[in-house]
């Protein structure tokens, strides 16, 4: 019985880590593609990959890269409330 849980636990974590970088590599190239054409708007001085460059790591310590960590937070609670649930009620 407990081998079917750890079993769905794996294909789970399998499954949101798929997700984590999928969404990851779109979000990142949603910004990069926003700081593209706030460059090519014109209005800001300097080298367009300098520019990139720095937006890109300003947003790798943001806020938005933190939040693609519930990918595997919320389905954890979700999956630990569901088997105390089913076992100990």
């Amino acid at each position: 019985m407990i081998f079917g849980w750890i079993r769905l636990w794996v294909f789970a974590l399998v499954g949101m880590t798929v997700v984590y970088f999928l969404i990851g590599i779109y979000w990142r190239s949603l910004h990069r593609e926003e700081l593209e054409k706030r460059f090519d708007a014109g209005g800001i001085p300097g080298d367009r990959t300098a520019y990139i460059e720095s937006g890109m790591a300003s947003y790798e310590k943001g806020l938005k890269k933190r939040l693609l960590w519930l990918i595997y937070i919320l389905p954890t609670i979700a999956f630990v409330a569901v088997v105390y649930i089913l076992n100990f009620q």
